[in-house]
């Protein structure tokens, strides 16, 4: 080797090896002569001459290099190489200068898995403004159907002749079918696809509302068609809520969806009361909602009847066979945030409806007001409700919503306090409105941290569990109030609306805190 070579070595040594230089030893053997005196780098960084021993233990090092910002480690990027060359081994023959072997390269810093973007739905502008269109007109339609039952509740009473506690199993039919959407939903979106599963349950309700529009003489049979609605609206519900949070800006848009709901609850007690008031049959009312659910189901079937699923986080395409070795539902059972969040939201549910379905025989008996005067009060509280999760999320964003949520419950707690004190019509439909507008993000804030804190393969599971137990709230929470109501009186409504509020603060403060998304 001459001593241009020995530089050469000497100096690649330096700039690129580490001060030990292994070297394979049957790599050596069958590129280098045993009797070719050579050149070596010794552990101390000197430079002997010798005749080579193999050595069994001693191995090449590549060399690494950097790749830009935007390059990633799932791919490797390798130089241009003649066809008629042959494959090299990776080894340098000692004794023969050659160029070093292309670097094999790596990302740096190097991408963690839960790091990669999740893959995003694939969908035109247009669709994707056609399937939220969608869900705004079946939440509207949700909202127009639950927010007329407070107001109805009185002409319900008088028609069948019943009490408090009587009229409440309406509110038990509706948990019954909370419980089996909360059971089925997941597994049915699976089995059929997210698209069938929505245009299902949106005529599974049309077959509920036409039950209510067509009778008014079997009270069973009302009951029925509450179960009916209570299996659709929940399905619908948790298919909404796992789409909105797959889009840009989940919390703005979850709020726009949920406030679209409370501008469907805010109409319709005004619209019931009209027509109840001027002598139509109460039960002619869901004739609305008959009319209403066609052009629902049409849309939907125009936006939803091509997606089969909604799109996993990649990491977790292989859980049906290894991520969730039980079964997804099973997973999704027992998750600490599924649970701790979905009771959070049979607390706000109950005490959303139990203001909502309570607060017109509220007025009318313990504050003396009018019909109309009290299905007003019903229709702001459902209209602060909307206004709120409208444009209250920037608001949350900027304080967190964490912090956010508890600063509402005790701003909310505060004007039950008044609203239940001061006895004016006036104090109570001001703070009752004012109620809505704190409370009006609680739904959202949970369904976005869940979005965050459960993994996507869970979503369609957890979203519908969720829903349903939070639904369930609404049937569970009025019935308390309305079995009370017949012992005690109509007034039990304000302590029992502070007393889930307080409990609403307790449970958040459980749930666990939100950092990067869990997927």
């Amino acid at each position: 080797m001459t001593a241009g070579a020995d530089i050469h070595l000497t100096n690649f040594h330096a700039a690129q090896l580490e001060p030990r230089l292994d070297v394979d030893a049957q790599a050596i053997h069958e590129s280098t002569p045993s009797e070719t005196a050579a050149e070596v780098v010794g552990a101390s960084g000197a430079v002997s001459s010798g005749t080579w021993e193999a050595d069994a233990h001693m191995a090449v090092r590549p060399q690494f290099g950097r790749l830009d910002s935007g390059d990633t480690v799932f791919g490797i990027v390798h130089g241009e190489k003649d066809e008629n060359e042959p494959a090299s081994s990776g080894v340098a023959a000692v004794g023969v200068p050659q160029a070093p072997a292309e670097p094999v390269q790596a990302a740096y810093p190097p991408v963690m898995v839960s790091e990669v973007p999740i893959e995003p739905l694939v969908e035109t502008k247009g669709l994707r403004r056609l399937r939220m269109a969608s869900a705004f007109m079946t939440l509207f339609l949700a909202g127009w159907n639950g927010g007329s039952t407070g107001a109805l509740l009185p002409y319900i009473e008088r028609n069948y002749n019943i009490s408090y506690a009587h009229v409440s199993i309406l509110f038990v039919a509706t948990f019954l079918g909370y419980v089996v959407a909360a059971a089925g939903a997941g597994t049915l979106s699976r089995r059929v696809g997210y698209g069938h599963a929505m245009l299902i349950s949106v005529l599974v309700e049309l077959a509920g509302n036409v039950i209510n529009s067509s009778q008014q003489m079997n009270f069973g049979l009302m009951c029925f068609a509450y179960f009916v609605i209570g299996i659709a609206f929940a399905t619908q519900l948790g298919l909404c809520n796992a789409y909105f949070t797959i889009l840009k800006k989940p919390l703005m848009w979850t709020g726009v969806l949920h406030g679209v709901y409370g501008l469907g609850a805010f109409a319709s007690p005004l619209v019931a009361t009209a027509m109840v008031t001027r002598g139509i049959p109460y039960h002619f009312f869901y004739t609305t909602n008959v009319a209403m659910n066609i052009p629902v189901f049409a849309l939907a079937w125009l936006a939803f009847r091509n997606l089969h699923a909604l799109p996993e986080h990649p990491t977790e395409r292989h859980s049906a066979e290894g991520a969730f070795t039980g079964g997804v539902l099973r997973a999704t059972l027992r998750s600490r945030a599924v649970w701790t969040l979905a009771i959070f939201l049979m607390l706000y549910v109950g005490a959303e409806e139990s203001i909502g379905g309570w607060i017109v025989s509220y007025v009318l008996e313990v504050r003396k007001g009018s019909p109309e005067g009290a299905s007003w009060v019903a229709s702001c509280f459902y209209l602060g409700i909307a206004l709120g999760r409208i444009f209250l999320p920037p608001l949350n964003i900027l304080m967190g919503e964490r912090a956010a949520v508890i600063v509402y419950v005790l701003f909310a707690i505060a004007l039950e306090c008044v609203a239940w004190f001061v006895p004016v019509l006036a104090s109570t439909a001001v703070c009752t409105a004012l109620v809505g507008v704190a409370i009006s993000t609680f739904y959202t804030a949970a369904i976005t941290t869940g979005g965050r804190l459960i993994p996507r393969a869970m979503h369609a599971d957890a979203f519908a569990i969720m829903s349903s137990i939070g639904q369930s709230g609404s049937a569970f929470w009025p019935l308390v109030v309305g079995l009370l109501s017949t012992k005690k009186g109509i007034w039990v409504v304000e302590p029992t609306v502070v007393a889930l509020l307080g409990a609403q603060g307790v449970c958040w403060l459980l749930v666990p805190k939100v950092g990067r998304r869990m997927e």
